[in-house]
C-alpha cells in the first residue's frame, strides 16, 4: 500500500518510500530509486540518486508546505503538488477505522459483537510519545478486529470494523 500520494500535473501519483538512517528508497510505478542524503539543514538538502541502472545523480532541493499543498524546488525548477489523502470507500472497506499514522497499538479496549456509541475509545495507539485514540465515528456494533496489542501498523491500514446499526 502507498504511504505517500501527491497530485502532480493534474494526476494522483503514488509513491512508497522507505527509509533506513540516511537512505531511502523511492518507488512509483516503473520509477524506482535509492537515494541517499548527503547534507540537510533548515529545510534544504543535498541528495544522491542511484537509479537500477547505477547512474547516480546529486540534486540540491529545499521544500515549503501549507497545508496539503506542496512545493519543492529542486536544482532550480518549481515542481507542485496537492497531497491526496485516502478517503473511505476506497481500497480501505467502508466502516473500516484506520491509523492516520505509523503506531504501534497499546489497547485494544473492544470485542467482535460488543455495541458502541460516536465517540467511544476503541483502541488506543501509541506513536512519538503520544497516545493517540480509535474513536468510533457512529453508533455501531465492532465486527472484527484488525490488530493485535502490541503490533506495529502503518498508517492507512484498516485496524478495526464498525457495522452500523
Amino acid at each position: 500500500m502507498p504511504q505517500f500520494q501527491l497530485r502532480l500535473f493534474d494526476e494522483d501519483r503514488e509513491f512508497n518510500v522507505t527509509r533506513q538512517g540516511d537512505r531511502l528508497h523511492l518507488t512509483s510505478g516503473d520509477f524506482s530509486a535509492d537515494v541517499r542524503v548527503l547534507y540537510q539543514d533548515a529545510g534544504e538538502m543535498l541528495i544522491e540518486f542511484t537509479r537500477p541502472d547505477g547512474m547516480r545523480q546529486r540534486l540540491r532541493l529545499a521544500g515549503a508546505r501549507h497545508g496539503d499543498k506542496r512545493q519543492l524546488w529542486v536544482d532550480g525548477r518549481i515542481l507542485t503538488g496537492e497531497r491526496v489523502r485516502r478517503r473511505a470507500g476506497g481500497k480501505v472497506e467502508l466502516g473500516s477505522l484506520v491509523s492516520s499514522i505509523p503506531a504501534v497499538v497499546s489497547q485494544i479496549l473492544v470485542r467482535p459483537g460488543d455495541a458502541v456509541s460516536a465517540g467511544d475509545k476503541l483502541i488506543l495507539l501509541e506513536s512519538m510519545k503520544m497516545v493517540i485514540p480509535i474513536q468510533a465515528p457512529y453508533d455501531g456494533r465492532v465486527g472484527k478486529i484488525l490488530c493485535a496489542a502490541g503490533e506495529s501498523v502503518p498508517a492507512g491500514v484498516p485496524l478495526v470494523e464498525i457495522e452500523p446499526l
